[in-house]
């Protein structure tokens, strides 16, 4: 096959799609590339400012408070006020923080700018995704929400040697370059919404009779239902970042080295399958994707169960990667589907709010079962609550799906 045959091929799934959604992958990939500064927040709080471990887990906290009410209602305003404007403010504002954090800013200061912080970047996540998801058919949203994850995980890894490389000199590099990179991706985001209008996203906002007016996610049981669901999910999900280091090292007794290979592992095939796998999404069907998903999520873990080494680790990582790359596709655009004819942002902001939550509470739950009961209760408990996820998302899924006909819809 020739070489651009081959090419054509491999890039199929990636064309077609609305400017909207280029657009804002492109964004998504400057904003990340530019040095993880939250990864390196706890060493620069404690080495550069002399805090203790338990001050700057509190003062990490405050971040992530600012991120779950910042998700919720970054939402809600795009139901009044144009996405693409409301996506600058909150990246202008995040960048600002980055370059405060990065200067010689005075220790009881850190703390509402960290909270400021977390608001921006919380709320700029569910606008990125209206925006990118919305100007799609419904066929399409998976493999623009995969576009999504992939230009992410792509900036994380350029990221992560820029960070490495600017923490040797200063932590406080590292803030800089974040911050300049969420202003650059303002500047982009300002020359390609002027270059490419981008038909569908443009609109006038809706009154607040007019938003008042369709039914929100806080009345529809059906979408609460899922998000408890998610809510499981995500907490299964938060082990990988929590408790998964402490039991390669004293379980596994594997050289700290493993779990970063481990990541990689992780960030490659998001790179090369999410895309791919989002793209047959709709043939395989949404429901079963989900819930494929949220098995993988939970059940991969059990696998650590059943023998020791960097085998039964790499094992473990390859079934919940393909979980995630299931789980998230598959939700967002169930989200979308639910939200049709509602308060879409305030839809997608609870969406968001689930995800950014689990910081609050799936790391002291991880690492109390931990304490408490060993790494293999850990891993047993994660495969049944993957299992009871199942359960109580399998009837909000099929509603979705198959909505029953309401008395309005059966009028002549």
């Amino acid at each position: 096959m020739p070489f651009s045959a081959a090419l054509k091929r491999i890039t199929l799934p990636y064309r077609g799609l609305p400017t909207a959604v280029y657009i804002q992958v492109v964004c998504c990939l400057i904003i990340n590339m530019g040095g993880m500064a939250k990864l390196f927040l706890p060493l620069y709080l404690h080495e550069s400012y002399g805090v203790d471990f338990r001050s700057v887990g509190l003062m990490i906290s405050a971040y992530g408070a600012g991120s779950l009410l910042g998700s919720y209602k970054g939402g809600a305003l795009s139901d009044r006020f144009d996405p693409r404007m409301l996506a600058r403010v909150f990246l202008t504002l995040s960048g600002l923080c980055l370059v405060l954090l990065g200067t010689a800013l005075p220790l009881p200061a850190f703390l509402p700018v960290l909270l400021v912080a977390g608001i921006a970047d919380g709320a700029f996540r569910p606008v990125n995704q209206r925006l990118a998801l919305e100007p799609c058919t419904e066929a399409r949203r998976p493999v623009a929400q995969g576009m999504l994850r992939v230009a992410t995980n792509l900036g994380v890894a350029l990221s992560g040697i820029t960070g490495g490389l600017l923490a040797s000199v200063g932590y406080h590099w590292v803030y800089l370059s974040d911050g300049v990179s969420a202003l650059l991706a303002v500047i982009w985001m300002v020359w390609a919404y002027r270059r490419h209008p981008a038909p569908g996203i443009a609109r006038n906002a809706p009154s607040r009779h007019e938003v008042a007016g369709r039914q929100g996610p806080w009345r529809d049981g059906v979408f609460l239902r899922l998000m408890l669901a998610l809510m499981i999910a995500t907490a299964i999900f938060d082990q990988t970042y929590t408790t998964l280091g402490l039991f390669l090292r004293r379980d596994y007794q594997l050289d700290p080295r493993w779990l970063g290979y481990l990541f990689t592992l992780n960030g490659l095939m998001v790179v090369f399958l999410q895309v791919p796998i989002a793209h047959r999404m709709q043939a395989w069907g949404m429901g079963r994707c989900a819930a494929l998903g949220v098995f993988l999520n939970g059940a991969g873990y059990c696998v650590l169960n059943f023998g020791n080494g960097p085998l039964w680790g790499i094992l473990m990582m390859i079934a919940i990667t393909f979980g995630e790359l299931l789980l998230s596709p598959s939700l967002a655009q169930l989200v979308m589907l639910r939200s049709e004819g509602r308060q879409r942002g305030r839809y997608m902001g609870v969406y968001s709010a689930v995800w950014s939550g689990r910081t609050l509470y799936a790391p002291a739950l991880g690492t109390w079962i931990y304490a408490s009961a060993g790494g293999a209760m850990l891993w047993w408990v994660c495969g049944l609550a993957s299992i009871a996820a199942l359960a109580v998302q399998s009837p909000a899924i099929n509603a979705i799906l198959h909505p029953q006909p309401t008395p309005a819809d059966c009028r002549p």
